[in-house]
Formats: structure tokens, C-alpha cells, sequence
């Protein structure tokens, strides 16, 4: 965005054209007006005056959107022309970089393993309770529920509750009614750099506030969503877990208009630039910016664009793996059908990097434990997979077939 800049810029340059820009800015057509208030923030104190966010939706954003909601149906008709298992195994793929990246953004230890455990747990419907099973459930339910608009602060809670709840240090567990009681600080490497608001009242008023805006019919989708993201972690109701919540919730609804795909990526796009992130929110909290969100705005928009670059550009290469596979598994010419089906499955999550346990063949492919373990064995023999665990059994495509396959896509 090299034309447009924020106010606080402008002002260094000069006074007059700071007060006339704003002027301007504040009452062009294209600007959306909103009653989210906010307090200026600075060397963590918030500033006496207020001002109520706002948003010039200038040209550079208008195309941005337009590049968001285009890049998203492309998205859709790529995932939708992969096989039924292919593509839940990249959802699985993306779900997995999208909880770790959730996770590490706030420091919490988390390993690949664990969230498959989890992912697993809740795909096989297992009642057995295992670490990250509630935050998987609520990502998964993004992809396979209709989900409806969060309705009130109550909700709010209970997403924190599933979310995240189990994670949070004994210093850290919420002590009102339903969010925080006391006021919290966040620190960075210059000390305190935001201070949410200070009493359980007023979040409250603001989460209602929060809720009517995100679910307003009279201001641009994809505008009102990365608003109100700010908005929340303004506000900042919890002690602990309010980017992994506020993220979860900005997944929520930009499913409801995009691609699940890049819904479920929000959390992993940023952890990538994850300094322009928080700058970004610096920006509008500026007191000099005077409540404007469109630079925030554009940076949010930026990185799910960019996000969604990266998806298309492994959609892409993956859809051509998974052609020279099959091509190469029925140059084998198998007598027994059910050999080709599980050696392409098995093709298909070492593609999108997931694990599967040998007794989900028998949901794959339709036939018995016993049929499918005669067909492992064969595959087994004939040097197409190997075994990675007995106990729960499990296999992968073996090296020299992998090989055989990136060498086929050079070609």
C-alpha cells in the first residue's frame, strides 16, 4: 500500500495536511463508519480520548477483496477435484499447521503427533479425551457443519472453554462471571505494548458491541471481519488464550463466505509475518491515527491473499503428484483391484503429509480388516510400502516408489 498511509505518517510531515487528510478521510463516501469505540493506546496507558473505528475502503482494498473471493473459488474447484480421501487428508494437513501455528504464536508446546492423536480422536468419534481434541473438534465442525452467527457473550465463553481452557496456567483461569475481573497488560520487548479493558462490565458491553458489528449486514464481508479482530483484541476479555480464541473466531466466519481451506489457514498465514501482524495492530491503536482501521484492515487482507497464493500454488503441485501416481500405480497392472485403491490411498497421505492407520482402509475402501490386511501384505512384499508401527499397525509408501514418483513429475 505505497500511496495510501496512515495519519500518524502524514502528521510527522505536516500539521495542516494531517488535519485536512483526516477531514477528508473521515468523510469520504467510501469510508464505513462504525460504534466500535477504542481508546488510544500509548507506552502502555489508554489515552483519555475516544474514537470510534472507521475504514476508508479505498481502490487498493476494494481489489484486494476482489482477489480474496476469487482466489477462494479457485481454492473450492481444486480441492473439490481431488479424491474423496485426498482431499480430507489436506484438510487434516492444513487443520494440523493451523493448530500448531495457533499454539506456538502464544508459546504453548505442541507437537505434530499430538494434534493427529487429536484429529484422529475426533474423526474416528472416540470418546477417549486426548490434549487438543476440543480445539480440533471446533476447527473441524468449520469444514463438515453449517455453523450460525455467535448470538451472545455467552458464546463467546463457551469457544474460550473448548478451545483453550485446558491449556491455561491455575495464575491464568477467569475469575468473573463469565470473563476476567481484573485488568491485564500484554508485554512485548519494550514493555507493556496493550492494556485490554479494564473491568469485566465494560467487556462485556464491548463483546455485545463486538457481536452486532460482526454479524452487521450493512458494511463488506471481508472489511467487518478483520475489524472486528481488532476489536476483540482490543478488548481482550481473557487473561490468557484471546489470539488463539480471536482467531479461532475470524475462521469462523470468514468459512461462511470463503473456501474452508483458507478459513483454516488464518492462524498459520500470520504466524508467517507475524511482526506485520502485531505492527498492524500498533497502527490503529495509535492515538494519532484517530480510531482509522483501514490500514489493519489491508494488512489483514494481505496476508490471507498471500495465504491463499501458497494454497493454490500446493493445491497445484499436489494435484499433479497425485496424477503421476495413479498413473504409475495401474502401470502395475495389480490382478487384485484392492491393491491399486490402498497403494493410491497410501500415495495420497504421503502427498499431504498425514499419517493413517491401517484400520481406516477398512472405511477407505469398503471391505474387511482381513481383506485389507491380505492386501498390505502383498503390497508389503512387493516393496511398494513399509511398515512404520505394529501396534496401532500402520504404513507408508516405501522410499524407492517415493522416488520413483518426484522423478516421473521432473520429467
Amino acid at each position: 500500500m505505497k500511496k495510501y498511509k496512515p495519519l500518524s505518517v502524514i502528521r510527522y510531515g505536516s500539521i495542516d495536511e494531517y488535519e485536512k487528510e483526516y477531514q477528508m478521510r473521515i468523510s469520504s463516501h467510501s469510508t464505513y463508519h462504525t460504534n466500535l469505540e477504542i481508546h488510544p493506546i500509548e507506552r502502555g496507558i489508554r489515552l483519555s480520548p475516544t474514537y470510534s473505528l472507521f475504514v476508508v475502503n479505498n481502490n487498493e482494498l476494494t481489489m484486494l477483496q476482489e482477489y480474496i473471493m476469487d482466489n477462494a473459488n479457485t481454492i473450492n474447484k481444486l480441492s473439490d477435484r481431488l479424491p474423496e480421501v485426498a482431499k480430507k487428508q489436506f484438510y487434516n494437513k492444513v487443520l494440523t499447521d493451523e493448530i500448531m501455528s495457533t499454539n506456538e504464536m502464544e508459546g504453548v508446546r505442541i507437537t505434530r503427533k499430538e494434534v493427529g492423536d487429536a484429529i484422529k480422536m475426533v474423526t474416528l468419534n472416540k470418546k477417549e479425551n486426548s490434549r487438543f481434541k476440543g480445539i480440533v473438534k471446533q476447527y473441524y465442525s468449520l469444514y463438515y457443519e453449517d455453523l450460525h452467527p455467535i448470538g451472545d457473550v455467552k458464546e463467546i465463553r463457551e469457544i474460550y472453554d473448548t478451545l483453550v481452557s485446558e491449556e491455561i496456567e491455575e495464575k491464568d483461569k477467569l475469575d468473573g462471571e463469565l470473563f476476567r475481573a481484573e485488568g491485564v497488560e500484554v508485554h512485548g520487548n519494550r514493555g507493556v505494548v496493550h492494556v485490554g479493558n479494564h473491568t469485566e462490565d465494560t467487556i462485556i458491553t464491548d463483546l455485545s458491541k463486538f457481536i452486532s458489528f460482526i454479524n452487521a449486514k450493512d458494511i463488506p464481508f471481508l472489511i467487518k471481519i478483520m475489524l472486528s479482530h481488532y476489536f476483540f483484541e482490543y478488548i481482550h476479555p481473557f487473561y490468557d488464550g484471546n489470539g488463539r480464541t480471536g482467531r479461532y473466531i475470524t475462521c469462523r466466519y470468514l468459512a461462511q463466505k470463503l473456501d474452508p481451506l483458507t478459513a483454516i489457514s488464518f492462524s498459520h498465514m500470520i504466524s508467517d509475518t507475524k511482526n506485520k501482524y502485531y505492527d498492524a495492530f500498533s497502527i490503529t491503536s495509535n492515538k494519532h491515527n484517530m480510531g482509522e482501521g483501514t490500514m489493519f484492515v489491508y494488512h489483514m487482507l494481505k496476508i490471507v491473499y498471500e495465504g491463499q497464493l501458497k494454497l493454490l500454488e500446493e493445491l497445484n503441485n499436489s494435484s499433479e503428484l497425485l496424477g503421476n501416481s495413479w498413473d504409475m500405480i495401474t502401470e502395475f497392472d495389480f490382478e487384485n483391484e484392492l491393491d491399486t485403491s490402498i497403494l493410491y490411498i497410501l500415495c495420497q497421505s504421503w502427498i499431504f503429509k498425514t499419517e493413517l492407520m491401517d484400520k481406516e482402509f477398512e472405511l477407505h475402501v469398503k471391505n474387511t480388516r482381513y481383506k485389507v490386511n491380505q492386501s498390505l501384505d502383498r503390497l508389503r512384499v512387493g516393496g511398494y510400502i513399509e511398515q512404520t508401527s505394529k501396534r496401532p499397525s500402520a504404513h507408508i509408501i516405501s522410499d524407492a516408489l517415493a522416488q520413483k514418483i518426484l522423478a516421473h513429475q521432473t520429467r
